[in-house]
């Protein structure tokens, strides 16, 4: 593991030394160690805007930070950490709450989780190990060595997990056309959520056999970027109206299941069912190239 950034990524430092800070304060002595990865640990992060039609795309990588917890009581206390540790750092500006500002998805495990994941070949923490920057170690604990899975397993578990979450966004598609056809606009919106969600879980699994228990779409897409810089420009958000019909989307999974006054347009549902078929496409296409290439280039 790394334990400086790359030179490209200096610039984020100060606000990396100020989030680390900051979590720190929140879990106090419960970190046993804080790591970036992604995009900016590797220094290949981007920040672009482009015209393709009439529609102007925005976007820029997330930050991506493992926070290794020594130990979780329960499920419950680790959701509350981790709200708590957001809510923290969007109120003092160090993560997001615009499109313009920098995002910052994290992961947050227990150490013997991501052990044992190593342990077992789990290429998404083995990555992480070898890319990732350490931005914070109690000194505690080390990571497992990784067991190193031949290509032919990592294709076979790939294939088993593509056809499943492939199948299950391609069917949340088609539910969410019928819904739209009956006008029950709420239902139409969540299944068009689960289908976004069902589609990265595809390109996360195929790529890295992790995905992470959340819900969040953005968090998720945020993470299957990684993996494809056509997934950036799925959903653009460089205009207000194209925020507001994101902000729908993200809402669905809750509220348009228990809330009777979540409200979706059919002109709404129509732009976000377009994003939602090329997001479709572009996992398709990577995955499957990701599935059939040679066992020489992993």
């Amino acid at each position: 593991m790394q334990t400086t950034l790359p030179s490209r990524s200096l610039i984020i430092k100060e606000k990396l030394d100020n989030i680390v800070k900051e979590v720190l304060e929140v879990i106090e002595s419960r970190a046993a160690m804080i790591i970036l990865f992604g995009s900016y640990a590797r220094g290949d992060w981007v920040r672009d805007e482009y015209k393709r039609g009439h529609i102007t795309y925005s976007y820029q990588s997330d930050l991506d930070i493992l926070v290794l917890i020594k130990k979780y009581k329960c499920q419950y206390l680790k959701s509350k950490i981790e709200e708590k540790i957001e809510e923290r750092l969007q109120s003092k500006s160090l993560i997001g709450t615009a499109p313009e500002e920098l995002w910052a998805t994290f992961i947050f495990e227990s150490v013997d989780y991501v052990n044992k994941q190593l342990e077992q070949g789990h290429y998404f923490f083995s990555d992480i190990k070898k890319e990732g920057v350490l931005l914070y170690d109690n000194g505690e604990f080390q990571l497992a060595e990784h067991k190193e899975l031949p290509w032919h397993k990592k294709k076979k578990i790939a294939e088993v997990d593509y056809k499943h979450w492939f199948n299950r966004g391609t069917g949340f598609l088609s539910g969410c056309n019928h819904y739209l056809e009956q006008k029950n606009y709420a239902l139409a919106a969540f299944s068009l959520h689960q289908a976004t969600e069902s589609f990265y879980s595809a390109v996360l699994l195929v790529f890295t056999g992790y995905k992470p228990k959340l819900h969040d779409i953005r968090k998720l897409g945020s993470l299957a970027s990684n993996y494809s810089e056509e997934l950036w420009g799925i959903f653009p958000y460089s205009s207000n109206e194209q925020r507001k019909y994101f902000k729908l989307l993200e809402k669905a999974y809750v509220e348009a299941r228990y809330e009777k006054d979540y409200s979706i347009s059919r002109e709404q549902l129509l732009y976000l069912i377009e994003r939602v078929e090329e997001l479709q496409k572009i996992t398709e296409k990577i995955c499957l190239a990701r599935i059939n290439q040679d066992s020489n280039k992993t």
